[in-house]
């Protein structure tokens, strides 16, 4: 229901209860302004003109332009299908890639789908996450060796010991060296 302005009746505010009754019993509410509606009838009319059109032209399409028109819509969808296998493609080359690095299935996974968005923030991270990983895991190898003493006759006094510590602090430093050549 629409409100009445009383501010369009002259001295609405000063009048008395039954002066504010006669003066909204006499008041007249303009007519709502439609401009820019359209009646429901023109548009329900001007639709079925719309939809007779499309059905005549549709009717007038030749085979010729029918055919080209299936052909469009079945290359559009294969173009789809090459995309959507490319990428698999790719993010599964790329796996294969970080696996034959080291990293775990899920990382490598994750980091190649990130590589093929271009999301190279997220795969920075997942290589630090493996690199700090891989680092904690060569220190705890290097370290688990060092617990182990180094088995000899007793005849040397200690130059067995700075022997086997020589040869494996190479050995590990070797195997970072590898490890590190996968990375450039």
């Amino acid at each position: 229901m629409a409100k009445i302005d009383v501010t369009k009746i002259e001295g609405y505010a000063e009048m008395s209860a039954e002066d504010k009754l006669k003066a909204l019993e006499a008041f007249e509410m303009p007519d709502p302004d439609f401009t820019g509606w359209v009646k429901k009838d023109v548009f329900d009319k001007k639709a079925s003109e719309a939809a007779g059109y499309k059905k005549q032209l549709d009717a007038s399409k030749t085979d010729e332009q029918k055919a080209k028109e299936e052909t469009d819509a079945r290359m559009k969808e294969l173009q789809e299908k090459v995309d959507s296998l490319e990428k698999e493609k790719l993010v599964s080359t790329y796996k294969a890639k970080y696996l034959a690095q080291g990293m775990d299935e899920k990382l490598a996974a994750d980091t190649a789908e990130a590589l093929q968005k271009g999301d190279h923030e997220k795969v920075f991270a997942n290589e630090k996450a493996f690199l700090d990983a891989l680092a904690k895991k060569i220190k705890a190898d290097a370290l688990g060796e060092l617990d182990k003493p180094p088995m000899g006759d007793g005849d040397d006094k200690g130059d067995n010991i700075g022997k086997t510590l020589g040869a494996r602090k190479a050995a590990s430093i070797k195997a970072a060296k590898e490890t590190l050549k996968n990375f450039q």
